[in-house]
């Protein structure tokens, strides 16, 4: 939720009060394409026919559909009050309310269905069989995914409702739903994210440790007959356990993205009623709206992430882009000449 302050400004040096706007309008531009970029890369990697039958591909792909609507509505809509000044949040009830509502709702659909994505793995990658078996369950995934829409949208729409921008300034109504709506943001954006990541980050770490060490190569590398004929699902295989890798990375950029937005919004709620100077003010306004770009950032870099970390991943890039049949074309073209 976005509000600002009504304080003298002199005495304050102007390029402090112009910073925030260049923030918003360049990190926010930047964030917006990397951020696209991403979405719509891991859109296409994971609708391929490698990745599309695996059931953690669809939590992502509806994760990339979250967070698109995410950027390019959340995001953009930000960028047009906070950074080129044109209060279209304010002043349009209609965008205030659905603003606000999409700003909580797509971060927590978009969160969710990433955390059953790594819990997907953290099950394929287990030693026990049993828990294996309700890995890359497609017919569970249909299931859901709708819940977590369903869910999502009854846990927070009552923001379509009590938010508006009657005051002049788009925000909840005041009293004890301000208060709820502040604290309920603090909770699940900004501390459970991380909290909940970092923990299923390190079972993944563990179970994917044990997967390496439960992995023996042939001492001659030779294959046998049966080796062979299962290379196809031996390389899904491998890709399976670099996308864990990368879900593992992706967990652990939850911490500079959530946790800062999560203090802040404590912060704020807390420190509404204090008296600060208009310096003071003018720091912590550059300070909130770093914070608040930040919390972009988890869901923006997730595509080159994989990109760096799985060579699959890669691979399905480059053949998406058809790099991979041209290689492909070369290679015989230069086998009959």
């Amino acid at each position: 939720m976005d509000r600002t302050n009504s304080t003298p400004t002199t005495a304050i040096n102007p390029t402090l009060l112009i910073i925030p706007f260049q923030v918003n309008i360049w990190f926010g531009l930047f964030i917006f394409i990397t951020g696209n970029i991403s979405t719509i890369g891991n859109f296409i990697v994971f609708t391929s026919r490698l990745f599309r039958a695996r059931a953690y591909s669809l939590y992502l792909i509806a994760e990339s559909i979250c967070s698109l609507i995410y950027f390019n509505y959340v995001l953009v809509t930000r960028m047009i009050q906070k950074g080129y000044q044109f209060p279209i949040i304010n002043r349009y009830d209609p965008i205030c309310k659905i603003r606000q509502f999409l700003s909580i709702y797509t971060h927590q659909v978009a969160f969710t269905l990433f955390a059953l994505a790594t819990i997907d793995r953290i099950l394929s990658t287990h030693r026990s069989i049993v828990y294996r078996q309700w890995s890359n369950r497609r017919t569970l995934v249909y299931k859901l995914i709708p819940a977590v829409v369903i869910i999502w949208f009854v846990c927070v729409s009552h923001r379509l409702v009590l938010y508006s921008n009657i005051s002049g300034s788009c925000g909840p109504q005041l009293g004890i739903y301000e208060k709820f709506d502040s604290y309920f943001e603090v909770i699940m954006s900004g501390m459970v994210p991380p909290i909940l990541l970092i923990l299923l980050g390190c079972l993944l770490l563990r179970n994917v440790r044990d997967v390496a060490r439960r992995r023996i190569a042939p001492a001659d590398g030779t294959l046998t007959t049966s080796q062979s004929n299962n290379a196809k699902f031996l390389y899904i295989q491998q890709i399976d356990a670099q996308i864990a890798t990368t879900l593992l990375l992706q967990s652990f950029v939850a911490i500079p993205s959530f946790i800062p937005f999560g203090f802040q919004n404590l912060y704020t709620s807390i420190t509404r009623s204090w008296y600060k100077s208009p310096l003071q003010l003018a720091y912590e306004d550059i300070i909130i709206e770093i914070i608040r770009l930040l919390s972009y950032i988890f869901y923006s870099t997730s595509f080159y992430i994989s990109a760096w970390s799985s060579h699959g991943f890669r691979k399905q890039v480059w053949d998406s882009l058809g790099f991979g049949r041209k290689k492909q074309i070369v290679n015989q073209t230069n086998t009959f000449t």
